[in-house]
C-alpha cells in the first residue's frame, strides 16, 4: 500500500486523517470530492475526518499512496461487507469515473436560468439550459460558480467591456469542469471562465437571422418609407415609465418651446415581458393612429444583452408595418438592435426627441420665410402700385386744372362778346330813339326821355350785372373743379373706404363680379389687402 512517500495519508492527533502530496490538479479535484475535507494552508495538508476513512482509502490506493500504519488499522476496523457499498463509497466511485471521463475543463453552451436568485450571493448556483428550435427546454444541467471563479469570470466580461452580464435568458459559452458532488449525489459542472465573443455572436446571428427574413419579405425598409411629417407636434411615446428615457424625452420635447402634444405608453424594456409589452404599447398607438403624427419607442444604456430583448421577430415585424413613423431611441450611438434596422434610428433617446423638434423648427422656418416672401411681395406690390395710382393721381389732376383753364377762357370770351354786343345794341336803340323823338309829342318826348333815362341806368347797371353773371359762372366751374377733384378714387380712399378690385382685373362693382374663391385687392388708405371671396351673400 505504499510508494511514493510523496503522496501519503497519515492520522493526526485530532483524529483526522491528513492527506499530503505535491501539487496535483488532478489529484486536488478527487480530494475535493471527500467529504468533510478541509485544506490548511500553513501546513499545505489536507484534512477528512478518520470516519471517511475507507473512502480515503479507496480513492488514493490507485494514485500510489502511502498509507501509515494505524490509517491502515483504521480502514480494516471500519470497512464494510465486500458485497455492499455505501452511499458515499458509490457516489465517490460514480465522481471517479466522472472525472476520469472528463479529465479536462470543456466549453459548454446553454441559456442562464435561475440566476438571479442567488445573484447577491458570493456563491451562486443556477441551470444550464438546451431549448429546440421552437424554444422548449430539451435539457439541463446544474451549474456553480464559486467565489474566485466568479471573480474570474466577472474580470473577463470587465476585459470585454462589459457587453452583458450574467443574468437569466441569454446563451453562454463557459468553461467548465464536469464534477458530482459525493455529499447529496448530485452530477453539475462547475463554471471557471466565460467567452464573451460567442454571446455577442449569438445575439449579432439572431438580430441578422431576423433582419434578412423581414428583407426577404419585403417589409424591411417600408416603415421608413413613409413620408416624415412636416409638423409632428401629435408624438406617441413608448418608454417605461419614469426611467431616464422617458424623462429625457419629455424634457428636450419641453424646452423645445413648441405646443407639443405628447401621449406616453408605458412598457417593459428588459426581460422576458419586453416583446408583449411593446407590441401591447403599439397596437394602442395603431388603433388611434389618425390621432398622432409618429410614434417614439425609447430606452436608455445598457449592456448588450439588455438591449437584445428588442431583437425580437415581431417587434420587427410590428414597427415595420406600422402605419405611422416610428422613430426608434434605443440605448447609445454604438449599440443596435432589430428596431434600429426597421424603423427611423436615433442613437439615444434624447436624440430621437431631437430629430422631432428638428422637423418641428425646419417647418416654422419654412414657413416663416413663405411668410417673409409674401410681404416683401406684398410691400413691393403696394410700392408699384402706390406709384402707379400717384402718377394717375396726377394726370387727372392736370387735366381738371386744364379743364378749368380752358373753361375759364371761354367764359371770359363770352364775357367779352357779351358786354361788346350790349354796347352796339344800346347805340343803336339810341339812335332810333333820337330819330323817332324828333317827330312825337312833347309828351312823348318827355315819355321817350324818361325812358332812355331808364335805358342809360339799364346800360350803367350791365357791366355790373355781366361780372355778377361771370362771378357766378367762375363759382360754378371752381364747385365743378371740387366735385372733379373730390371724385378722385384716392380722395375716396383717404376718407376710409376701400377700392375693390379683382386680382389682374378691373373694379368690383356687382357681387357677381367675384363668386366664391376669386382672389380680390382692397387698396385701403395705407396699403393692400389681398382678400378670397366666399361668394355673395343671399337674402
Amino acid at each position: 500500500m505504499g510508494e511514493p512517500p510523496e503522496r501519503k495519508v497519515s492520522l493526526g492527533p485530532d483524529g483526522r486523517l491528513r492527506i499530503s502530496f505535491p501539487y496535483d490538479g488532478r489529484l486536488v479535484e478527487l480530494v475535493k470530492g471527500l467529504p468533510g475535507r478541509a485544506w490548511h494552508n500553513g501546513e499545505k495538508v489536507w484534512s477528512v475526518p478518520g470516519e471517511h476513512v475507507a473512502l480515503v482509502v479507496e480513492l488514493l490506493q490507485a494514485e500510489g499512496f502511502a498509507f501509515a500504519p494505524e490509517v491502515a488499522a483504521l480502514y480494516e476496523a471500519r470497512r464494510g461487507p465486500a458485497d455492499h457499498l455505501t452511499v458515499s463509497q458509490l457516489n465517490l466511485r460514480a465522481r471517479t469515473a466522472l472525472l476520469a471521463a472528463f479529465p479536462s475543463p470543456l466549453w459548454l453552451v446553454g441559456e442562464v436560468s435561475g440566476f438571479n436568485r442567488g445573484a447577491h450571493k458570493a456563491w451562486a448556483s443556477f441551470q444550464l439550459v438546451e431549448r429546440d428550435a421552437s424554444g422548449k427546454a430539451v435539457a439541463q444541467v446544474e451549474a456553480v460558480l464559486a467565489p474566485e471563479d466568479r471573480r474570474n469570470v466577472e474580470a473577463q466580461l470587465h476585459a470585454a467591456g462589459n457587453p452583458f452580464k450574467l443574468e437569466d435568458e441569454i446563451t453562454v459559452r463557459v468553461l467548465v469542469r464536469v464534477d458530482l458532488f459525493p455529499e447529496w449525489g448530485q452530477y453539475r459542472v462547475l463554471v471557471q471562465g466565460i467567452d464573451p465573443l460567442y454571446t455577442l455572436g449569438e445575439v449579432a446571428r439572431r438580430r441578422e437571422e431576423i433582419v434578412r427574413k423581414l428583407a426577404r419579405e419585403g417589409i424591411l425598409d417600408r416603415n421608413r418609407s413613409l413620408p416624415f411629417p412636416k409638423l409632428p407636434l401629435r408624438v406617441g411615446l413608448v418608454a417605461s415609465l419614469g426611467s431616464d428615457a422617458y424623462h429625457d424625452v419629455l424634457r428636450t420635447l419641453r424646452e423645445s418651446g413648441y405646443a407639443f402634444d405628447v401621449t406616453v405608453h408605458g412598457a417593459r424594456v428588459q426581460g422576458p415581458a419586453t416583446e408583449a409589452s411593446v407590441l401591447n404599447a403599439l397596437d394602442y398607438f395603431r388603433e388611434r393612429a389618425g390621432e398622432f403624427d409618429l410614434v417614439l419607442i425609447c430606452r436608455g444604456g445598457g449592456s448588450r444583452t439588455d438591449l437584445a430583448w428588442f431583437d425580437s421577430e415581431a417587434l420587427g415585424r410590428a414597427v415595420a408595418l406600422f402605419p405611422l413613423p416610428v422613430v426608434v431611441g434605443i440605448g447609445h450611438e454604438e449599440d443596435r438592435c432589430v428596431l434600429d434596422e426597421v424603423g427611423w434610428r436615433e442613437k439615444t433617446p434624447t436624440a430621437a426627441a431631437q430629430r422631432v423638434v428638428a422637423r418641428v423648427r425646419e417647418a416654422l422656418e419654412g414657413v416663416e420665410g413663405a411668410l417673409r416672401e409674401v410681404v416683401a411681395e406684398g410691400a413691393a406690390r403696394i410700392q408699384r402700385e402706390g406709384e402707379a395710382h400717384r402718377r394717375r393721381s396726377e394726370r387727372l389732376a392736370r387735366a381738371v386744372r386744364v379743364r378749368i383753364e380752358g373753361e375759364g377762357r371761354e367764359l371770359l370770351h363770352r364775357a367779352a362778346r357779351l358786354r361788346g354786343g350790349v354796347r352796339g345794341s344800346l347805340a343803336r336803340a339810341r339812335e332810333g330813339v333820337g330819330r323817332l323823338a324828333g317827330g312825337l309829342h312833347p309828351a312823348a318826348e318827355r315819355y321817350l326821355g324818361r325812358e332812355g333815362e331808364h335805358l342809360a341806368l339799364l346800360a350803367g347797371a350791365l357791366p355790373r350785372q355781366a361780372r355778377l353773371h361771370l362771378g357766378r359762372a367762375r363759382k360754378e366751374l371752381e364747385e365743378r373743379g371740387r366735385r372733379l377733384h373730390a371724385l378722385d378714387p384716392q380722395r375716396v380712399v383717404e376718407r376710409g373706404y376701400a377700392i375693390l378690385r379683382i386680382e389682374g382685373g378691373g373694379v368690383v362693382t356687382d357681387a357677381g363680379q367675384a363668386p366664391a374663391g376669386t382672389r380680390l385687392r382692397a387698396l385701403l388708405r395705407r396699403g393692400i389687402l389681398l382678400l378670397r371671396s366666399e361668394g355673395e351673400q343671399g337674402g
